[in-house]
């Protein structure tokens, strides 16, 4: 199965973005009247098609500066760009802020069409793709071709084509085992199928019937039918463009930029931490200072938000530091999302981020600057082994997607890996419940007593899951010490002294085989025999110890040795006989036919000829 893959447009205002799209899928991205008109493109535009490689959706955004907002929404979700500069102009305004938003959304490859070419000199076009190497030699995105197009020229539309497969080949597809996800960037109704939502599916795979949650407003819809590429289909996967047919929604019950998922568990949020980074090569000098405001653009949503910074006062020109964002309004990311941040004056892209998790994540933001420095590397390992260290009191971690790049899977297999407790999310280090277990033994065994209700209120903070288990954990552990509960209150047992002498009868007959009857017992003990014979029945009862004929007994454990060793040699030597095992005990032969007998009562061996041998399955 192909892979699919989204390549987004990017470039200065009528560098061809749109004609290339359409030279390439003979489908028009420019699809409003008044893009028509204008000539530029005002909304995202939409287009795809299909290599040897891969299937590939076009997402065609504004070069225009007063449409920036709509390039940075259009943007979610990109695996590659077309980057197209006009041969003639070269580098421009827009091209420079639309390179900055790319980086920061995590493009790794693409592919530049030099444009217009056919009315181009040598001399400029060679001009023009000096500016672009030299834009893209300081980042990490790596220019897989660069290819002169003429729209009119099929033989370099083609080139191009071809170019874009072979970059297609370099990328991973997004993950498909995690919810899925997508971020609505049009919604509309169609008469007789109501209402259609489109947008990237940033994660996971859904098929008709699904039921999905609007996270916005928590209403729910059941999918009718899914189209890729204006065909209808039996799934949508993560990287696809897709059209979700929801008749269950009225066109008011979904905004562009809401999160549609099959988890409603995902939350929205009013305070984001994120890792920044102020964008270089802008024309006028620009930072980001402290406890300032500035718009912020994540997905398709732009709100305001307060910039509180851990270790900085102000961020200058190439600068990156960990922050937490204070917004005007929630939002609903998840982890690793891009942000663009502009500011009022000039209005401009000046910095980039990408977000590394909500504040209802960690209960005192104050304390969270050194797992943040884990998270924006990928550390997961140290990231969750600071958060429990800092919160010993333990944190209830977000839907796996809003916190780390993890899998559900996988994250609980690294919780366990790192010897940390979870209970459906809210995880401590076990070390820290281990500590406060033992030490509420160590409390109830000075006093003798322990009231539940006091665990109860000692543990109020804590989920109704943990709490059960530490309870647990203390009235086990406290059992196991010889201390009742009588589902209020732990206390310990007062031993019954027949239950003593019981024990102690049976420790003579464990450190001496030999003392088998009650009245062997009763001499060496200086025990009267009736007590001797009311101990044995009590230790029979609770299979401590055995009549194995009369009035011989023996410990279970010694049985249990006995027919051990008798397996052993039967597997050994074909059978066992009462030499083999006199040898071995060293009992005397008034025990050891009894004991010969009891392994026939085990329906483990057959006699023959008082030669015992393992029954044959």
């Amino acid at each position: 199965m192909k892979k699919s893959l989204i390549f987004g447009t990017a470039g200065h205002i009528d560098h061809g973005k749109s004609s290339l799209v359409l030279a390439l899928t003979g489908k028009d991205p420019d699809r409003l009247k008044a893009e028509k008109e204008k000539g530029i493109t005002i909304e995202l535009g939409f287009a795809g098609m299909e290599t040897e490689q891969a299937n590939i959706s076009f997402v065609d955004v504004p070069g225009h500066e007063g449409l920036i907002k709509t390039m940075i929404a259009g943007s979610v979700g990109f695996d590659s760009v077309l980057f197209c500069v006009d041969s003639r102009e070269g580098v421009r305004q827009q091209t420079i802020e639309h390179y900055n938003i790319i980086r920061t959304i995590g493009v790794r490859y693409c592919v530049v069409a030099l444009t217009k070419t056919d009315i181009a000199s040598p001399e400029q076009i060679q001009s023009a793709e000096n500016g672009v190497r030299k834009l893209f030699a300081a980042c990490a995105i790596k220019i897989s071709d660069i290819v002169h197009t003429n729209i009119n020229d099929q033989k370099s539309i083609e080139k191009l084509r071809e170019a874009i497969g072979r970059c297609s080949t370099k990328i991973h597809q997004k993950i498909q085992k995690r919810c899925y996800v997508v971020r609505a960037d049009r919604v509309f109704s169609i008469k007789g199928s109501g209402t259609v939502v489109t947008g990237t599916s940033l994660f996971g795979q859904v098929a008709p019937d699904t039921l999905l949650f609007n996270i916005r407003n928590m209403k729910a819809a059941r999918i009718k039918a899914i189209q890729v590429h204006d065909k209808t289909v039996k799934k949508s996967v993560a990287g696809e463009r897709t059209a979700i047919n929801l008749p269950d929604f009225s066109i008011d019950d979904v905004n562009r930029g809401d999160i549609l998922s099959d988890n409603k568990n995902i939350i929205s949020t009013r305070g984001i931490f994120a890792n920044i980074t102020v964008f270089e090569g802008l024309h006028e000098k620009v930072s980001l200072r402290h406890n300032k405001t500035y718009s912020i653009y994540i997905g398709a949503l732009s709100c305001e938000g307060k910039l509180l910074f851990y270790d900085n006062k102000k961020l200058a020109a190439g600068e990156r530091a960990n922050c937490f964002i204070r917004l005007d309004r929630p939002v609903i990311p998840y982890f690793d999302e891009p942000l663009i941040i502009r500011s009022a004056s000039p209005q401009m892209s000046i910095a980039g981020g990408r977000v590394l998790g909500i504040e209802e994540t960690f209960p005192d933001r104050k304390f969270a600057g050194e797992i943040l420095n884990y998270l924006s590397v990928h550390d997961y390992d140290n990231a969750l082994k600071k958060a429990v260290e800092i919160f010993h009191c333990g944190i209830k971690l977000p839907e796996p997607i809003q916190f780390s790049g993890l899998i559900r899977n996988e994250l609980a297999m690294k919780l366990a890996q790192l010897n940390i407790a979870n209970f459906q999310g809210f995880i401590l280090d076990s070390r820290n419940l281990e500590t406060f277990v033992e030490n509420t033994i160590q409390s109830l065994n000075k006093k003798g007593v322990l009231a539940i209700s006091k665990i109860q209120h000692t543990c109020e903070q804590l989920p109704d899951p943990v709490r059960f288990d530490i309870i647990n954990r203390i009235i086990e552990r406290a059992q196991k010490q010889d201390y009742i509960f009588d589902g209020q209150t732990l206390k310990k047992r007062e031993k019954d002294p027949f239950e003593e002498l019981a024990i102690s009868v049976l420790n003579q007959m464990k450190s001496d085989p030999l003392m088998s009857n009650s009245t062997l017992l009763s001499e060496k003990m200086n025990i009267p025999v009736n007590q001797v014979q009311k101990c044995l029945h009590y230790l029979c009862n609770r299979s401590l110890a055995k009549n194995i004929e009369g009035n011989n007994h023996v410990t279970m454990e010694l049985l249990n040795s006995f027919i051990e060793k008798a397996s052993f040699e039967c597997k050994k030597n074909g059978h066992v006989d009462l030499t083999a095992m006199k040898n071995h005990f060293g009992l005397p032969r008034k025990l050891l036919v009894p004991l010969m007998e009891q392994l026939d009562k085990t329906g483990l061996f057959v006699n023959k000829d008082n030669k015992r041998m393992l029954k044959i399955k």
